[in-house]
């Protein structure tokens, strides 16, 4: 099992890439975390913003789609992706998550 992350700061956004990825059974669950803030460089000027974070359940095999589906319905021209490396998960999720993306 892998968690990719990203975020925006669309509530449409972030439940249109969180359904399509669940109804193509690219992932298995999606945790959807509001309320965040982010700080970054834009435009050569520090900018705040209200995010929601995406953690994204799936397999190392699904990785790649997962990204290209994310890139293709994110609203930022260049999207943080990131992939979480598990070390560590329980079997019984492990098998759940595996039976549901890979039938």
């Amino acid at each position: 099992m892998i968690i990719i992350k990203t975020s925006t700061d669309s509530h449409k956004v972030m439940k249109l890439i969180a359904n399509t990825l669940l109804n193509n059974k690219l992932a298995a669950c999606v945790n959807m975390i509001p309320r965040m803030r982010s700080k970054y460089i834009m435009d050569g000027r520090i900018t705040e913003s209200r995010e929601i974070i995406i953690l994204i359940k799936t397999t190392k095999n699904l990785e790649k789609k997962v990204y290209k589906t994310i890139k293709e319905l994110h609203n930022y021209e260049i999207p943080e992706i990131s992939t979480i490396q598990t070390s560590n998960v329980d079997k019984d999720y492990e098998k759940w998550l595996k039976d549901f993306v890979e039938k």
